[in-house]
C-alpha cells in the first residue's frame, strides 16, 4: 500500500502538469473533420487492473496515462446519493453485503473496495462529486447506467438529477450519455442540454425501425457519435455504419464485448494479435474504442500513428 500511494502521488503530480488546461481531445471530438484520424480511448471502469474498478485511483491512473474518456457507472443509494459502482449490490466489489438501493450513503461509506483479485483495500466507494473533482477538464465522463436497470431510470429521473449536478460543477460538455432512447424521448428528457452533453445514441438490432431511428438522429441532432453493438457482419447494426460515417458522426464501439464487435474484441486483440481486433475496428471506421486494456490499446494506436491530435 505504501508503494501504491507513493507511485500514485508521483503520477498525480505529472498529470497535473500535463493537464493544466482543458484536454484538447474534447474539442476535436466535437469537430466533424478528423484529419489525423485520431482515435479516442475510453477506459472501461477506469484502469481497473491498476486499482479497484470505478475507484478514484482507477480514474486518476486513466488520466495519467492519457485516456480520453472513462466509462463509469452511476447508482442511487437509498437516500438519493449518487455513487460510482457497476453492480446492483455491493457484494462483489466491497467487503459489504446488500443492494445499493436498500443501503444509505452512510452505510456504504463504511465499506472498503476490493481490488481486481478480490483482496481488500483502504479505498472507499466514491461519489459522483468526488469523481468530477478529479476528472474536470482532464477526461471525458461516460456515465453508464443512467437510463437503464432501475425503476424510474427509464423515465429519465436519474438523468435529470445527473444534469443538475453536472451543471453545478460546470462539466456538462465533457459528460457522455450512451442511450437507446428514440430522439423524441432524448429531446424531452435532456431539453436544450441534448446538444451540450455528448449524447451518443445506441445502434443495435433490437431497436425497432432501426434505420429510421438512425436517420432521425442524423437529421435532427447529428450526434457527436453513435455507439454500435453489432453481433455479426450480417446485422442491421453493421449496415448503418456507412451512413453514420458519411454524416460526420463518429463510430463508437465497446471492444470489451465480442457481441458488440462482431467478434473483434479486446480478447482477440490481446490473446491473438491487435490487428485482428482493434485493427479491424479501425479499418471499419471506428474512432472511439472502449477497452479493458487502455494502455495496450494506446500503445497499439501510437504504433499505427493514430494518436496525433494536431
Amino acid at each position: 500500500m505504501k508503494y501504491f500511494l507513493i507511485t500514485l502521488s508521483i503520477c498525480l503530480g505529472v498529470a497535473e502538469s500535463v493537464f493544466a488546461q482543458i484536454n484538447p481531445s474534447f474539442t476535436l471530438l466535437r469537430e466533424k473533420e478528423n484529419k489525423n484520424e485520431y482515435v479516442w480511448v475510453a477506459a472501461h471502469r477506469g484502469d481497473w487492473i491498476y486499482a479497484p474498478e470505478n475507484s478514484i485511483p482507477a480514474l486518476e491512473h486513466a488520466i495519467f496515462f492519457g485516456a480520453d474518456m472513462i466509462e463509469t457507472d452511476v447508482r442511487l443509494t437509498k437516500d438519493g446519493k449518487i455513487i460510482m459502482m457497476h453492480d446492483y449490490s455491493v457484494d462483489r466489489t466491497t467487503d459489504g453485503k446488500g443492494t445499493i438501493a436498500d443501503l444509505t450513503f452512510e452505510e456504504i461509506q463504511k465499506l472498503h473496495l476490493r481490488n481486481n483479485f478480490g483482496g481488500m483495500t483502504d479505498l472507499k466507494v466514491p461519489t459522483l462529486e468526488e469523481y468530477i473533482q478529479v476528472a474536470k477538464d482532464k477526461i471525458l465522463l461516460y456515465l453508464d447506467k443512467a437510463g437503464y436497470d432501475l425503476p424510474g431510470h427509464e423515465q429519465g429521473d436519474l438523468v435529470k438529477e445527473l444534469l443538475k449536478i453536472l451543471k453545478t460543477h460546470n462539466v456538462l460538455e465533457q459528460s457522455v450519455f450512451v442511450l437507446d432512447w428514440p430522439y423524441s424521448k432524448a429531446k424531452e428528457i435532456f431539453g436544450d442540454d441534448l446538444k451540450k452533453v455528448i449524447y451518443v445514441p445506441v445502434i443495435e438490432d433490437k431497436i425497432p425501425n432501426l434505420s429510421a431511428y438512425v436517420n432521425e438522429y442524423i437529421q435532427k441532432l447529428r450526434p457527436v457519435a453513435f455507439q454500435f453493438r453489432m453481433e455479426s457482419l450480417d446485422s442491421e447494426t453493421y449496415k448503418q455504419l456507412p451512413k453514420v460515417l458519411e454524416s460526420g458522426s463518429k463510430a463508437f464501439v465497446a471492444a470489451t464485448w465480442d457481441e458488440h464487435t462482431a467478434n473483434h474484441s479486446d480478447l482477440v486483440s490481446i490473446f491473438q494479435r491487435p490487428s485482428a481486433g482493434w485493427g479491424w475496428l479501425l479499418e471499419q471506421g471506428f474512432s472511439i474504442l472502449e477497452t479493458n486494456y487502455p494502455k495496450d490499446l494506446m500503445q497499439y494506436l501510437h504504433s499505427e500513428n493514430r494518436r496525433n491530435i494536431k
